[in-house]
């Protein structure tokens, strides 16, 4: 129900907010740091972005503007684990991310690039990728797959494993960066207060049972562990000294600020944005260029 009266609420808000502009486009993402990057992305003139608080509130919300059918209202919300699970947007007027969540857009992008260069030393990273006979960024991700695989693992069997505000300095090595899947598991039950209903090694091999199926990890990873884990490599293995206090909110920010608009015209998501735009003459969300 609360979830229901947010969404009205949103609706409410819309309307208001369009008060006079019958053909005033909206954009409703999830949280802030959404807004910040799509916000970048949109024409002031004709779009505002709405910030829901959650990824349910733009799904209701959406689903609401259907119902009444309200035009120019669009919905961006991560895809988590929905393509994993064959999960696909019931509307026409909501958008699923490329990969998991935004955050792995960024850093499947030209902009990991861009934020390399400026806080790595080249010959440090170089030697790691060297030593793990892999590059850095499919090192990186393949080991927050581990992370991402018990995430999914959790959902799956309605565990309640609580995810937030871990300190991955417990399972992460700072001279390796790699995943100690036995540490990640029993840190994990020990913050869930599971210890003592769930086993480690029962866990562990489920969640290896899930991780041997074919999966793309991009959908699999949780951008926020990839960008932990990376801010843990550049203040212990490869970065210069500015990044010595790179903290994963400070990285993130980063990512964002180095993401331009053309790496998000290359993107699935953005091309079905243009789409939309094309069949909703009307409604401009994005800026001009984004047309062509």
């Amino acid at each position: 129900m609360k979830q229901y009266l947010n969404a009205a609420r949103l609706v409410t808000k819309i309307k208001m907010l369009r008060s006079g502009r019958v053909f005033k486009s909206f954009l409703v993402v999830e949280g802030n740091t959404d807004s910040r990057l799509y916000g970048k992305f949109i024409n002031e003139k004709t779009c505002e972005v709405v910030i829901a608080d959650s990824k349910s509130n733009v799904i209701q919300c959406i689903e609401t503007c259907d119902k009444e059918k309200l035009q120019g209202i669009v919905g961006i919300i991560d895809a988590d684990f929905w393509r994993l699970e064959h999960q696909h947007a019931a509307s026409v007027n909501l958008f699923l991310t490329d990969y998991h969540d935004l955050e792995c857009m960024l850093i499947n992008s030209l902009a990991y690039e861009n934020v390399l260069s400026e806080y790595a030393s080249k010959n440090k990273y170089m030697r790691f990728e060297e030593r793990k006979k892999n590059s850095l960024k499919i090192f990186m991700l393949e080991n927050a797959a581990k992370i991402g695989y018990l995430r999914w693992y959790s959902l799956l069997n309605n565990l309640g494993l609580r995810f937030s505000d871990l300190n991955f300095n417990h399972f992460v090595s700072q001279t390796e960066l790699e995943v100690d899947m036995i540490k990640l598991i029993e840190y994990v039950l020990v913050q869930s207060k599971k210890q003592g209903v769930l086993k480690t090694e029962k866990v562990l091999k489920e969640v290896e049972r899930l991780a041997h199926r074919q999966h793309n990890l991009w959908d699999v990873c949780c951008g926020h562990d990839l960008i932990e884990i990376l801010s843990i490599g550049f203040i212990h293995i490869f970065g210069e000294y500015n990044a010595k206090n790179l903290f994963p909110g400070n990285l993130e920010g980063s990512f964002r600020l180095a993401y331009a608009y053309d790496y998000f015209l290359n993107t699935d998501l953005c091309q079905y944005l243009i789409t939309w735009q094309k069949q909703n003459g009307n409604y401009r969300i994005l800026v001009d260029k984004a047309i062509y």
